[in-house]
């Protein structure tokens, strides 16, 4: 039971570490949504990128990093394709409708926006992890070769669009210079890559066992001053969840509200007015609020187990 809960989505129906599952789940969507849309080649993506992660995909290696992994690019794919959905059902006067064009584009960017944390046949010396700060270039650079030679091909020039997930860079460069249907769909993939992982079932656990060993490989746990003296952020594991309260408040929170506008809203439509995942999103925070105020990390019982075993962590 354990192990079934741990691949469900939030709403318990689909299993997210099934490529072929969460595929069968988005096309249904979508084909219920557009009447034109093409099914097939989008399902060829999803078994390329499962193909991918598990080290099928020629010149590259499988995935190594426990909490960048198949699970939260499935995750995050298929809580796009609801977004979608909703925004279709929701979206105010004035807005653009998507269409079946750039509601492909959109979860085609979900799909493939953390491909940059896998390494090249060339870089089997170094640990995934260690791709962070180039991962979501990566990412666009895969993408776009992958479009190029496909029938996606008329996608290729919007790949920059997962810039729109990246931490280091201004939301209004990531997005400058886009038409309004472009704008909505980079501040979609913005939420849905932020929502999908705060709002899921193991959140907290993995980010104790598997992000913050990502975070010490990368190097992410501690920052060099100009003194040349190095200055630990994050100590262990509990301390990065003694942190994540700060983090959701004045990083997540204001990029979900203020930079990619409240997208989260067009959630519910799909769910006949319920949103699972903000629910369960502010369920992990209240938990962690409470595990903070005991002092009482024990709380945290669930031991998570990384989708590919050799990809580590502590579960």
């Amino acid at each position: 039971m354990h192990r079934t809960i741990e691949q469900s989505d939030v709403t318990g129906t689909v299993n997210v570490s099934d490529a072929g599952a969460v595929a069968d789940a988005v096309c249904t969507i979508l084909g219920r949504r557009y009447a034109d849309f093409a099914e097939a080649p989008l399902r060829r993506c999803f078994a390329d990128i499962g193909d991918a992660f598990f080290g099928r995909f020629p010149g590259y290696l499988g995935c190594d990093t426990p909490y960048h992994d198949l699970r939260h690019a499935l995750s995050t794919v298929l809580l796009m394709a609801r977004m979608v959905d909703g925004y279709e059902i929701g979206h105010e006067a004035g807005l653009p409708s998507l269409g079946p064009e750039g509601a492909t584009l959109a979860v085609l960017l979900a799909l493939f926006h953390d491909v940059g944390f896998l390494r090249r046949d060339s870089e089997a010396g170094m640990h995934g992890a260690t791709l962070v700060h180039e991962h979501e270039q990566r990412s666009i650079d895969f993408a776009r070769a992958y479009f190029a030679r496909g029938p996606y091909a008329r996608m290729a020039e919007h790949v920059e669009l997962i810039h729109a997930t990246n931490f280091h860079q201004p939301v209004a460069i990531s997005l400058a210079a886009r038409t309004a249907q472009q704008l909505m769909v980079g501040r979609m993939l913005g939420t849905v890559d932020l929502v999908s992982q705060i709002g899921g079932r193991y959140y907290l656990e993995r980010c104790r066992d598997f992000l913050f060993p990502e975070f010490v490989l990368a190097g992410l746990d501690r920052q060099t001053l100009p003194n040349g003296e190095t200055s630990v952020l994050y100590a262990s594991a509990e301390d990065l969840l003694r942190k994540t309260p700060d983090f959701y408040e004045h990083v997540a929170q204001p990029r979900l509200e203020r930079d990619f506008e409240r997208c989260y809203r067009y959630i519910a439509p799909h769910f006949g007015g319920e949103d699972p995942y903000t629910r369960t999103m502010q369920r992990n925070l209240r938990f962690l609020q409470g595990v903070l105020r005991d002092n009482d990390f024990s709380r945290l019982r669930r031991k998570p187990l990384p989708l590919i075993p050799h990809a580590g962590g502590t579960g």
